[in-house]
């Protein structure tokens, strides 16, 4: 009888102690640092209010050197006015034990832009949202890494799942515009594909042709043939690997478009 009572009070004294072990894993986070945020990523943002009284798009490649800093490289698309050139940004950042994430970015013009993030998942799976929080601004984008082994032509191979958003400023008022499709790549600059657009509620069908170039850095440009807009060009980086693999391209032409693509692998 007392073994049996022993037994009992064990097994009690184990069960209640279960949660308790188990709550530094379950009430436990991921604690963040400045190293969290190292090596190469590609950015893609949308601004649909910005100081400069237009909607904007704007893609990129930020470098985090785990320690605080940061430099970069940008393309946008202001109002549908075309592509700028690429140019480079520097600045500083920080990173909270809860994975906040809080930067600075000076471009070459010497204008400031401040962001706050938040860091989620690791590895290649990790990706950043932001906001600019300078007044004047809403803006939100996403942060991804870039393959550390760099790309190629051959990094954009097979099938890729479609959609893109913006307006045609060249409207008035501007005519939103969304699409969505399939994009088939070769390995070698060459691609095909069809997609559904509506264009200010109205369906349309496409298809298209088109080149595309790939840098080290995963910057990739492309020139799309279009049955239903004609030639339009896009610029913007490969973010991913494998499944994960995503292309986030903004149109560079100066025709009234501000929207962006985003391709995903199937």
């Amino acid at each position: 009888m007392k073994f049996r009572t022993l037994f009992l009070l064990a097994v009690a004294q184990a069960l209640v102690a279960m949660p308790l072990m188990a709550q530094p894993d379950a009430a436990g986070s991921r604690q963040c640092s400045l190293a969290t945020l190292n090596g190469s990523y590609g950015f893609f943002g949308e601004a649909p209010a910005s100081i400069y009284g237009t909607p904007l798009a704007v893609s990129g490649i930020i470098r985090f050197d785990g320690h605080g800093n940061l430099t970069g490289d940008s393309v946008d698309n202001v109002g549908g006015s075309g592509g700028s050139p690429v140019s480079g940004f520097s600045g500083t950042y920080t990173v909270s034990p809860d994975c906040t994430y809080s930067g600075a970015h000076t471009g070459e013009g010497g204008d400031t832009l401040h962001f706050v993030g938040k860091i989620a998942g690791e590895g290649m799976s990790q990706e950043m949202r932001f906001v600019v929080t300078d007044p004047g601004w809403v803006a939100l984008g996403t942060v991804k890494k870039i393959p550390p082994g760099g790309c190629s032509l051959a990094s954009l191979q097979g099938s890729y799942a479609l959609f893109g958003q913006g307006l045609i400023t060249a409207y008035d008022p501007a005519a939103p515009f969304a699409h969505v499709g399939t994009v088939t790549f070769d390995g070698a600059g060459n691609f095909v594909g069809s997609d559904t657009i509506m264009l200010n509620g109205t369906e349309v069908p496409d298809t298209f042709t088109g080149t595309y170039t790939v840098t080290q850095e995963c910057q990739s440009s492309a020139e799309i043939n279009s049955t239903a807009v004609g030639v339009i060009h896009e610029l913007g980086w490969i973010v991913g690997t494998g499944e994960s693999q995503e292309v986030r391209r903004i149109e560079t032409d100066p025709l009234g478009f501000v929207f962006y693509d985003a391709l995903r692998k199937q």
